[in-house]
């Protein structure tokens, strides 16, 4: 029977989710006592402002998220300073993404599933999930050679670092102020607790190389950089479109964008079914933009320019530390607001930029 990638990859995912769910379970048993470990997604919905669900346990969309997302104070209980369960983590999170949208697969693809899946279950000490990997990793490597003429080879873990849009330098690091790092009613979330998550960077990774974006606008191509747009806007979101389209060509190794390519990954945003406000900063589905009242602080160290933070995500910080502060003054009020996000100095842009957040959402301060 030939080789069909589209039932390897399904097959992996399948098999993939079977082992997670007892590793997620036993991780975190001491913190959950008799409740499913999904219980901490809940939580972490709600704290972070998003449009709640409910998670099953064999969920693999659920079950990487908890393997590569900050877990309030319990921190990334599955990871270690290699961060190679966030990396393979997402890397499985986009073509799960691609399986959920149908997108079709080539024994490449296949091999690289059962590739990460067997690295990840390797690390967990799955010897008997592990085995399952490897069988479906040694079928799928053969079909490979027979296509392609060649033998992929596993990569080490490694990711794209994006390009720092500017330094800053020791004396001028600025940290958040303890007040805006603890949510108002904490109570709610028993089990993460009541720290509010910081701005998380998604740690690009590669997927394909730079021929991926050449073929560009055919129909592989496509799908699969609109998956990898719709995980990096699902981990980041709300995200400025440019920043979205320099992560997603990081994924295949480019990292610098001319207009041209820039344009292209634009419409490929655009079509993916993500939503792009008037201010070019993308929603995931998950964020409920009108309603949202979170925010997400972060340092001057941390990979996020002032003016890529969402005027949206600005305004509700400034809420936030009006109603702790009750009769600050509105220059206090904008350099709480510019330290929130690791900023101190007013530069024209940024005074621009916070003017704007201000302005827009004044109802809402």
């Amino acid at each position: 029977m030939s080789f069909q990638p589209q039932k390897s990859v399904q097959d992996g995912l399948t098999h993939l989710a079977e082992r997670l769910d007892p590793i997620i379970a036993a991780r975190l048993s001491d913190v959950l006592g008799e409740l499913k470990w999904t219980a901490i997604l809940s939580e972490l919905d709600n704290a972070k402002g998003y449009v709640g669900k409910i998670y099953d346990t064999w969920d693999l969309q659920a079950q990487l998220r908890i393997l590569t997302e900050r877990l309030g104070g319990l921190k990334y209980p599955f990871d270690d300073p290699s961060r190679l369960v966030s990396t393979r983590g997402g890397e499985l999170r986009i073509v799960r993404n691609r399986w959920a949208h149908n997108d079709t697969f080539s024994a490449l693809d296949a091999w690289r599933l059962h590739d990460f899946a067997a690295r990840l279950l390797a690390h967990f000490d799955d010897s008997e999930g592990l085995a399952v990997a490897e069988r479906h990793r040694v079928t799928a490597i053969a079909a490979v050679v027979e296509e392609l003429g060649i033998e992929p080879q596993s990569p080490e873990v490694s990711s794209a670092a994006p390009e720092q849009p500017g330094s800053i330098s020791a004396a001028e690091t600025v940290e958040p102020d303890a007040s805006v790092l603890v949510r108002h009613g904490g109570a709610s979330t028993p089990i993460i607790g009541a720290s509010r998550t910081p701005f998380e960077p998604w740690i690009p990774v590669l997927v394909g190389d730079v021929s991926i974006l050449d073929d560009l606008p055919k129909k592989a191509a496509k799908e699969l950089v609109r998956s990898v747009a719709i995980e990096i806007a699902e981990f980041e979101g709300p995200i400025h479109i440019d920043r979205l389209a320099q992560l997603t060509a990081l994924s295949f190794g480019l990292r610098r964008l001319h207009p041209t390519r820039t344009q292209k990954l634009h419409r490929q945003i655009r079509a993916s079914g993500l939503t792009v406000d008037s201010r070019k900063f993308v929603w995931p589905e998950t964020v409920d933009g009108s309603a949202w009242s979170e925010f997400r602080p972060n340092g001057s160290e941390a990979d996020r320019p002032f003016l890529h933070v969402s005027p949206v995500e600005i305004a509700n910080a400034a809420k936030f530390i009006r109603d702790s502060s009750p009769g600050i003054s509105t220059v206090d009020l904008e350099a709480a607001t510019l330290q929130t996000f690791g900023r101190r100095r007013r530069t024209k842009q940024f005074a621009d930029h916070l003017a704007v957040a201000l302005a827009d959402n004044a109802r809402t301060i």
